[in-house]
């Protein structure tokens, strides 16, 4: 991922082609946490070394450090809405 991709697409991506690759899940996390770079892999680098075995709380501290929640969603909905409307 670089920095210049949208996270959630990369993840969406990633987890499409661990899936038709037969990637054992238990690799995903580690998978992830080489591929991202910046902020994201700051993210994983944060974690314990026990949580960075788990592919949802990798994807978790990922999101939450690019902050992608719901106050992004909000943001994006309403600059939307706004462009809509002129």
């Amino acid at each position: 991922m670089t920095k210049d991709d949208d996270p959630e697409a990369y993840i969406e991506a990633f987890e499409r082609h661990t899936l038709m690759t037969g990637l054992d899940q238990s690799y995903w996390a580690s998978q992830l946490g080489a591929l991202v770079v910046g902020k994201a892999q700051a993210a994983y680098r944060a974690l314990s070394r026990e949580d960075a075995w788990d592919y949802e709380l990798v994807k978790q501290a990922i999101l939450y450090r690019l902050e992608i929640n719901l106050e992004h969603y909000r943001h994006l909905f309403r600059a939307k809405k706004g462009s809509d409307e002129r």
